[in-house]
């Protein structure tokens, strides 16, 4: 093959994995539910070292998907739902529309009005506190909570993924007795908590 042609079709393949790594950060359309679905499952798997198999529903069906820890094990339904998602799609794109530095974290809620997004991502970076991490992202877990307390989920395991990797691991800590305190109330026979980190992933089990 003549070396021009192979440039050629490299360059393609690049051009193919920008855009595909474009759409995985902002999440358009069918890409949401690829990163806001089977995302934080596969990140649970691997932090929990399960060797069976899923199969998703990618449908608006309860549960999101049936996991299987052990291959003689009964699949479990699991629900799955993404702490602070509005955040985590505008930093990515964010990120496809800037070449300099952009914000890893902006501690907002997914229904801050868009000028507070707008005037975040507009300012420079700046240190945030653990206290405050803390207590935007409890706040968030929360909500995911209280959105899901629904007999619907009965028997069923929940998912929720969320900015974990923007504290130590030691400082969740503090706040998973007040999480286990609103979880256990919930019909969700498990509740866990995973990061939206790929290579590290790492979360806790609040029921």
């Amino acid at each position: 093959m003549p070396s021009s042609s192979r440039r050629w079709q490299t360059t393609l393949a690049n051009h193919g994995q920008r855009a595909e790594l474009a759409d995985y950060r902002a999440k358009p359309g069918t890409v949401k539910k690829l990163r806001d679905e089977v995302v934080p499952v596969l990140h649970h798997v691997k932090f929990v070292k399960a060797k069976g198999d899923i199969r998703f529903e990618l449908s608006s069906d309860v549960p999101d998907c049936w996991l299987r820890d052990k291959p003689n094990a009964a699949p479990r339904g699991l629900e799955v739902t993404v702490a602070q998602s509005r955040e985590q799609q505008r930093l990515g794109q964010e990120m496809n529309e800037k070449k300099g530095v952009v914000p890893g974290y902006l501690g907002l809620p997914d229904d801050a009005p868009e000028k507070v997004f707008k005037k975040r991502l507009a300012r420079s970076r700046i240190m945030h506190s653990s206290e405050g991490a803390l207590k935007v992202i409890g706040n968030r877990i929360n909500s995911c909570l209280r959105k899901k307390d629904h007999p619907k989920y009965a028997g069923h395991d929940l998912l929720i993924e969320a900015p974990l990797h923007s504290l130590p691991k030691a400082r969740w800590s503090r706040i998973e007795e007040d999480l286990r305190s609103v979880a256990s109330t919930l019909p969700f026979r498990e509740i866990h908590v995973i990061s939206d980190h790929d290579r590290f992933p790492f979360g806790f089990r609040i029921k």
